[in-house]
């Protein structure tokens, strides 16, 4: 039965309201490669706060999950949301510690936030873990009192949208609300600040190209 116009103006109105209010959303994919040309893993991408894009998502409810595997942090470089939770579990067959540490090569930023637990080494399949609440955004760095060759990196953010690079150098990023944008990058040994990366947010996916400002190190197993 076709529906009444009486009926369909209102239910009109409704959807364009709905449409003005919710707007669109897209996505951005992003290669990154190092000064010599090789694609760059381990870079955290942020959409920076602007028109739209600021954090009206709540962090997802599960913990970000990091690992204590073969005297190694895993993965190697995390991220996650302000507000979110971060919990640290040991695999391994002896104790391990968790510290957070100045970050960056030079150590020269200060953690974002101060924590320091100890976790019992995993026996069989029982592991131990902790939680550590994430206030605000910034960078961690972590560290292993009882193993000094251990660390990692936690990069905290303001922003609902992020990603990080995988091997080939990959990133995507979806449900960037529509408009232009811009990203940041931030990888572990950068020394200085990575280039502004500008997209136009549509209904065809974004593609973004960018080179690091200097050539990472090759790391095995991260």
């Amino acid at each position: 039965m076709p529906t009444p116009r009486h009926t369909a103006r209102p239910l009109l109105a409704a959807a364009l309201l709905a449409w003005a209010v919710t707007g669109h959303a897209g996505t951005v994919q992003i290669t990154v490669t190092g000064q010599d040309g090789k694609p760059a893993s381990n870079v955290v991408i942020q959409v920076a706060a602007g028109a739209g894009t600021g954090a009206s998502k709540a962090p997802a409810g599960a913990p970000l999950v990091i690992e204590q595997r073969d005297l190694q942090f895993a993965p190697f470089v995390s991220v996650a949301q302000a507000g979110s939770t971060v919990r640290f579990t040991n695999r391994d067959p002896y104790d391990h510690h968790v510290r957070s540490v100045p970050g960056g090569p030079l150590g020269s930023i200060a953690p974002a936030k101060n924590f320091e637990l100890r976790l019992d080494a995993a026996v069989g399949e029982k592991t131990r873990s902790a939680d550590v609440q994430l206030d605000k955004p910034g960078i961690i760095g972590l560290g292993c009192h009882l193993h000094g060759s251990m660390r990692g990196h936690l990069v905290v953010t303001d922003t609902p949208y992020f990603a990080k690079t995988d091997a080939q150098g990959l990133a995507r990023i979806d449900g960037v609300p529509d408009g232009p944008i811009e990203l940041k990058l931030w990888h572990p040994e950068q020394l200085t600040d990575q280039a502004l990366q500008k997209a136009q947010v549509g209904a065809a996916p974004a593609a973004v190209a960018a080179t690091l400002n200097f050539t990472p190190r090759t790391r095995r197993g991260r």
